[in-house]
């Protein structure tokens, strides 16, 4: 148990500096706003009028991460990506989103919210201002980590992201918030008719094996869209793995999926699921199956599996197995059925 919970901490800190490095790449090269035509209000003047109007009719305090935003800004810096890792005032952080939708201020590539405690709240006020987002600018990346989101948070972001909702938003990651498979119900409920997000990530949210079912209705709308899919660390067991595997074998957008440690083993059913996908889906390039109990037994027939998918280029397996079991796997992707030679020394 220290082992996982020294993993999922090293994980989160990854995770976090990856999104606050993302933030702050645009910021290398800033660039001057175009000229904007005689009479034509610009829309960050616009935002930052109202904002301080209806902060001051509101009574809220300054978010400090907002402050240093508009400095940046005002300084000549690219600000795309606004990110948040501290807790702030939660009628303060309404104010903004709907200050931000108010004004038309769509000048914002990402929305990202690190275990700011704000939960169902702050996803909520979001969803306010992706909702009256229209055009091709705007939000294409949203992210709540563990920033307590609940089934009531993915109920919002399922109307959000469903048919009748945004249509901008490729990358939507929720990774260590415990909503478990009533949270997925609700997200099913929108992404199951969402043909534009790109990435989604449910690690670490305590989803059972009921789950499956539903991320697998996600997956199986003709027009799904999804390239990567990350359902690390939670609770598929057997049963919701081969819901997944299932919804995945004629998914031509689908290129990498990730169900590290999802406490499953390597079952006849799970074994003949998986050969089955590495041969009807062939999109598919990269499995990551580590973390799971898989023998040399079972790792063997997935190698054989592998025989005439030249098409999949990487499985992670987990490294109780030996080592002449990983050479395998190794020697036949991407082979297209013809093991691989060894280099003459």
């Amino acid at each position: 148990r220290s082992l996982r919970s020294g993993f999922v901490v090293l994980l989160l800190s990854l995770l976090a500096a990856r999104l606050f490095d993302t933030g702050t790449a645009s910021l290398m090269a800033p660039k001057k706003k175009p000229p904007k035509a005689e009479g034509e209000p610009d829309p960050l003047d616009e935002f930052v009028r109202k904002y301080g109007k209806n902060q001051k009719e509101f009574d809220t305090p300054k978010i400090a991460r907002v402050q240093e935003i508009l400095q940046k800004i005002d300084e000549g810096e690219d600000m795309k990506s606004w990110n948040f890792d501290a807790d702030f005032d939660s009628m303060a952080f309404q104010v903004l989103c709907h200050t931000l939708r108010q004004s038309g201020y769509n000048d914002i590539e990402a929305i990202r919210l690190w275990k700011c405690g704000d939960g169902d709240k702050a996803v909520r006020s979001v969803c306010y201002y992706l909702e009256g987002q229209t055009g091709e600018q705007g939000v294409k990346d949203v992210q709540f980590m563990d920033n307590g989101v609940t089934e009531l948070g993915c109920e919002f972001l399922g109307r959000t992201l469903g048919p009748n909702g945004n249509k901008m938003v490729n990358l939507l990651r929720l990774d260590f918030n415990q909503f478990g498979t009533p949270g997925v119900i609700k997200l099913s409920e929108g992404l199951s008719q969402n043909c534009t997000l790109r990435q989604l990530s449910l690690n670490y949210c305590n989803i059972g094996e009921d789950g499956g079912e539903y991320i697998a209705q996600i997956l199986m709308f003709h027009r799904n869209a999804i390239e990567k899919l990350e359902l690390m660390g939670n609770y598929l067991r057997e049963r919701g793995v081969i819901d997944v595997f299932n919804a995945c074998k004629r998914k031509t957008a689908l290129s990498e999926i990730n169900v590290f440690d999802n406490k499953f083993t390597d079952t006849p059913e799970v074994i003949k699921v998986l050969r089955e996908l590495f041969a009807n889906n062939t999109t598919l390039a990269t499995y990551d199956l580590s973390g799971n109990h898989i023998s040399d037994e079972g790792a063997g027939k997935l190698v054989h599996g592998l025989v005439s998918a030249s098409h999949v280029e990487k499985v992670k397996i987990t490294e109780r197995v030996a080592e002449k079991t990983h050479n395998a796997i190794k020697d036949y992707l991407g082979s297209g059925g013809k093991k691989k030679k060894g280099k003459k020394k």
